[in-house]
């Protein structure tokens, strides 16, 4: 708007009016550009609130609210498991349902059992997920195989590696 319209409109429209918009630039990002954008959010919220306040009913991240930590809003969707923090990329979304059955069916077994329903004659913490199934603790067998991260109880697709 140049001095002359400026000039013509009453301080009161100039004030109100609707600034144009600029839209979202639409960016490509890797996992680990947005576990970074998701940590420095996380930093930025109140004590006692954590990532998980970015998911909707589907266990999307909401990325748009990332916007200001990453150089524009992601192209892909992406999804977190509530229990165990683990982002995929919208193709391996069933992963984290799983997770997230397993790592419940886990606190519940230590709650009530106080063992680790470990498999046998393994290095790695694997979980016995037949043994959590026929507990009653599982509705149906995962697909793949779950460890036991450290001290913390968190479940995980990798084993944690021995040093």
């Amino acid at each position: 708007m140049d001095k002359k319209e400026k000039l013509g409109k009453s301080w009161w429209k100039r004030l109100t009016q609707q600034k144009e918009v600029e839209q979202d630039r639409e960016i490509d990002i890797t996992l680990s550009e947005l576990r970074h954008a998701i940590h420095e959010y996380e930093q930025t919220l109140p004590k006692g609130v954590n990532r998980t306040v970015l998911l909707d009913d589907s266990q999307e991240i909401d990325t748009k609210r990332l916007k200001h930590h990453l150089s524009g809003i992601p192209k892909q969707r992406f999804f977190m498991s509530k229990e165990t923090f683990h982002i995929v990329p919208e193709d391996e979304r069933d992963v984290i349902y799983e997770m997230d059955q397993v790592q419940r069916a886990l606190d519940l077994y230590m709650d009530q059992e106080k063992k680790l329903p470990l498999q046998k004659f393994q290095n790695a913490l694997q979980l016995d997920l037949t043994c959590l199934r026929e507990g009653g603790y599982l509705k149906t067998l995962p697909k793949r195989p779950y460890y036991v991260v450290d001290e913390t109880l968190i479940v995980s697709l990798e084993p944690k590696e021995t040093t």
